[in-house]
C-alpha cells in the first residue's frame, strides 16, 4: 500500500510539471555587464548601455524614456527579467560613494543567440567594460575590454552566448570603424596620452589613407590573389604607435626604417600609388623631428585593439586572436 501511495503522488507531481512551464527562476543562467570609468579622477562613467536581445527587444539607457528613479537612469526594460541601474551611490541622496559611479545590467535566464551591446558616449573619455556570463549550470564566462569613446559616438560590441550547460563559450565582436579610430586619437590626446597636435594629427592623416585604399582592390582592371593595400597601411600604422610607446630614447623614435622597408615592398605596387605620392605631400615631413611622439601603454592597447578588430573586418589576420573571454571560472 505505501508503494501504491508513493507511486501515485510521483504520477501526479510528473503531470503538473509537464503541465506548466519552468518559470524563470528555476533557471540559473545570466548576463552582468558593467561599464566603469578608466580615468581614476573621473567621478563618473563617461557612457551609458543598451542591450539587445536576439528578439529585438532592449534593456539600458534611452534617452527617450522617463527617468527610473529607483535605478537612477533614464532605461527600458522590454527584456523579461532585466534591468539597468546607476552603482556606486553611497545613498538615497544620490552622493556618490568612495568608488566613482558606473552603470550596471543584469539579464535573468538569457535566450541563446546574438546580443547586441551599445555603449553610448554621453562625455569624451576611456571606459571599461566587463561582462560576466553564467550558463544554466552556473559555470561562469567572463572578460574584460578597455576603449575610448566621445560624446555622441556609439560604440556597438556583439556577444553570442549559449545559456546552456557545456555550450561554448560567447564569442566576441567589436565594430569598428575608420570613424571610431580617429575619435580613439582625439580622445587619448584629449586625456594627454598621446603626443602634440602635429603627431595626433599625422595619425589622423594615416587613418585617412589607409581608408582611401580600402576600396582600390574593387577599382583596379587586373586581378590580384592578394590585395590588401588598406592593411598593410594599418600595420604600420600599428608599429607607428609601438614605436612611439618606446620613445624615451630618441634612437627608439625612428620611424625611418620601418618607412623603408615598406616602400621597398610597395612602392612599385600600382595599388600604393596615391598612398605614397599623398604621404610625401604631407606637412609632417617637415615637423616629425621637432613634434613630441608618445603613447602611453593603455593608448597604445585600446588603438591598437581597434585597429585588430578593424583589421580582422577587411579580411586580414592580426596577432592576437578575438572573440573570446579572457578567463574561464568556475563559481
Amino acid at each position: 500500500m505505501k508503494e501504491t501511495y508513493g507511486f501515485a503522488w510521483f504520477l501526479a507531481v510528473f503531470l503538473v510539471s509537464a503541465s506548466v512551464p519552468i518559470s524563470y527562476a528555476a533557471d540559473r543562467s545570466s548576463i552582468t555587464i558593467a561599464i566603469h570609468n578608466s580615468t581614476d579622477t573621473a567621478k563618473d562613467t563617461p557612457a551609458e548601455l543598451l542591450l539587445t536581445d536576439p528578439q529585438n527587444r532592449r534593456t539600458g539607457f534611452d534617452a527617450t524614456a522617463p527617468f527610473d528613479e529607483a535605478a537612477g537612469v533614464t532605461g527600458i526594460y522590454e527584456i523579461p527579467e532585466s534591468n539597468y541601474s546607476i552603482q556606486g551611490i553611497a545613498d538615497n541622496t544620490g552622493e556618490g560613494g568612495d568608488e566613482p559611479l558606473y552603470r550596471e545590467m543584469y539579464i535573468h535566464a538569457p535566450l541563446p543567440g546574438v546580443y547586441l551591446v551599445q555603449i553610448i558616449g554621453k562625455q569624451t573619455g576611456g571606459y571599461s567594460l566587463f561582462g560576466d556570463f553564467h550558463n544554466s549550470d552556473l559555470t561562469r564566462q567572463d572578460y574584460d575590454v578597455s576603449g575610448f569613446v566621445v560624446a555622441g559616438q556609439t560604440i556597438t560590441t556583439s556577444v553570442e552566448f549559449d545559456p546552456a550547460p557545456g555550450a561554448p563559450a560567447p564569442v566576441i565582436t567589436k565594430n569598428v570603424t575608420f570613424a571610431g579610430l580617429h575619435n580613439d586619437v582625439t580622445v587619448a590626446r584629449q586625456l594627454n596620452q598621446l603626443g602634440d597636435d602635429k603627431f595626433a594629427s599625422n595619425l589622423d592623416k594615416n587613418i585617412d589613407l589607409a581608408e582611401k585604399l580600402s576600396g582600390v582592390c574593387n577599382r583596379r582592371k587586373a586581378r590580384k590573389d592578394k590585395c590588401e593595400p588598406a592593411i598593410a597601411v594599418l600595420k604600420l600604422f600599428i608599429k607607428r604607435l609601438e614605436l612611439a610607446n618606446r620613445c624615451d630614447n630618441p634612437a627608439d623614435c625612428d620611424e625611418e626604417r620601418e618607412w623603408a622597408a615598406f616602400r621597398k615592398e610597395h612602392g612599385r605596387d600600382g595599388d600604393y600609388k596615391d598612398f605614397f605620392r599623398d604621404w610625401d605631400r604631407d606637412d609632417w615631413h617637415k615637423h616629425k623631428k621637432q613634434c613630441k611622439r608618445f603613447v602611453t601603454d593603455e593608448a597604445l592597447k585600446i588603438i591598437k585593439d581597434d585597429v585588430q578588430w578593424l583589421i580582422k573586418s577587411l579580411g586580414g589576420k592580426v596577432e592576437d586572436e578575438h572573440g573570446k573571454p579572457g578567463n574561464s571560472k568556475h563559481d
